[in-house]
């Protein structure tokens, strides 16, 4: 017989409550929430925000929730819908275990539901823990890359995660709870084929907003599998499987008294670059300020990874097609030409300057057997760094084992005030946006979230 899964995780959320975080887990809490509305604001003009926003129905100005904390309204479901999206278009969100992004989730439906209801920022933290630490759980069942298999991990956990935050914020019953997991369940979904389209942040918007909809249903009385995620054969996390080593048999025991939010964490991106070039670029930019390395003495960038990520990282459409986000040729020109990788680097009057062109003709990726594969999905390449100069000198840097931003690395406060100054800059003037961020760096004491102010 498996482990009754679905039920402990519903237990959970029923009973978790503000008190039981640690400091340490509601200080994640906080980083991922800040960080991640900073990005959500960072990414309003970009064109797949726009389409979902245009498609939704509600758009109103006495809806449910704020849309992207503006003036624009929605109905709960719609307004996850397009922050999620939102937040998601820019590859700058946070990253958790297993490359999921655990934030870009939870926020936006945490924040639409918390604004109908007028929760407290703490009940907030908390739905967001209960969601988090479920969806860990259920990531570390499987020693295989969804990846691998070509589910998109965060689009595939994302509905099931959100229905946990938002039974746990809505006080739902035990059994209410299982049966928005079982609803969720059944929303499950999301490839990687979609990366680098539009579709990509479409599906981690529909993961976060089929959360809200497993919730009203469930409250609403609709009947689900009472063991959704752990039934051999047909359960969710064995049908996702990519070879079928799921662990099913051992139960959850953990739960209130280890917590990933401390072990784990949330990682943020210095770079609104995707996550495989974030240790690549701390490489390049350790080397080049090190050395006081001139762009015009550079002849070769060799970004060092290893051979098993080589071979997943060679094959994707970021490689084959130019994306600016998640080119490794972009990100080290960058780093070298400006010692920065920035939003200005991303844009296309950048990328057209003859300099920038010539020095991407530069940046080869080069597999080293000496590199260790990465046990967490998606770090890519390694950090490790082969600068050829004009004079023949070669410099190295080693590999980063976590680039800046990671838990193990975290920001300072004023770090991170400074991405989420970069991020607001063209939706909010600087006092709104300082004031935003001060409230949600100390979430615990928003009495109500409908107060938080964009």
């Amino acid at each position: 017989m498996p482990a009754p899964l679905s039920r402990t995780l519903a237990e959970f959320a029923t009973a978790l409550k503000f008190d039981a975080l640690p400091v340490q887990a509601l200080e994640a809490v906080k980083i991922g929430m800040a960080d991640t509305v900073g990005v959500m604001l960072s990414g309003i003009a970009m064109p797949v925000s726009r389409h979902v926003l245009a498609s939704i129905g509600t758009r109103r100005r006495d809806g449910e929730a704020r849309i992207q904390l503006g003036r624009d309204r929605a109905s709960v479901m719609d307004a996850t819908l397009v922050n999620s999206v939102t937040t998601s278009s820019v590859v700058f969100d946070d990253v958790a275990f297993s490359g999921c992004h655990t934030s870009t989730i939870l926020m936006p439906a945490l924040l639409a539901e918390g604004e109908r209801i007028g929760a407290s920022g703490a009940r907030i933290a908390c739905a967001y823990a209960a969601g988090y630490e479920a969806w860990a759980r259920l990531s570390e069942r499987d020693p295989d890359s969804y990846s691998s298999k070509g589910w998109h991990a965060t689009a595939c956990f994302g509905a099931v995660a959100a229905a946990i935050a938002l039974a746990n914020l809505r006080n739902l019953d035990t059994q209410t709870t299982l049966r928005a997991i079982g609803i969720a369940a059944s929303m499950s979904g999301g490839i990687t084929a979609s990366f680098d389209t539009d579709v990509g942040p479409f599906q981690i918007g529909r993961a976060a907003a089929g959360g809200v909809q497993a919730v009203m249903l469930a409250e609403a009385g609709m009947t689900a599998p009472e063991d959704p995620l752990e039934r051999p054969g047909r359960g969710m996390i064995v049908a996702l499987s990519p070879k079928g080593a799921v662990d099913l048999d051992t139960p959850i025991d953990d739960l209130g008294r280890t917590w990933r939010l401390e072990s784990v964490g949330i990682h943020v991106k210095q770079y609104p670059f995707g996550n495989i070039a974030q240790r690549a670029i701390d490489g390049v930019l350790d080397l080049v300020t090190a050395h006081d390395i001139k762009p015009q003495e550079v002849v070769k960038a060799e970004m060092l990874i290893s051979d098993a990520q080589y071979a997943v990282v060679s094959k994707s459409p970021s490689v084959t097609k130019f994306v600016p986000s998640h080119s490794i040729g972009l990100a080290a020109a960058a780093a070298i030409l400006e010692r920065r990788a920035t939003f200005a680097e991303l844009g296309q009057q950048f990328y057209d300057q003859p300099p920038v062109q010539e020095m991407m003709k530069r940046v080869v990726m080069v597999a080293d057997s000496k590199i260790p594969a990465d046990t967490t999905p998606n770090l890519g390449f390694s950090g490790g760094v082969r600068l050829h100069l004009t004079d023949g000198r070669v410099l190295e840097s080693p590999s980063v084992d976590y680039a800046r931003g990671h838990w193990t690395r975290r920001m300072s406060e004023n770090e991170l005030w400074k991405k989420f100054s970069a991020c607001s800059a063209d939706a909010l003037d600087g006092s709104k946006a300082e004031r935003l961020f001060q409230d949600l760096m100390r979430l615990e004491r928003i009495e109500n979230v409908a107060c938080l102010n964009a």
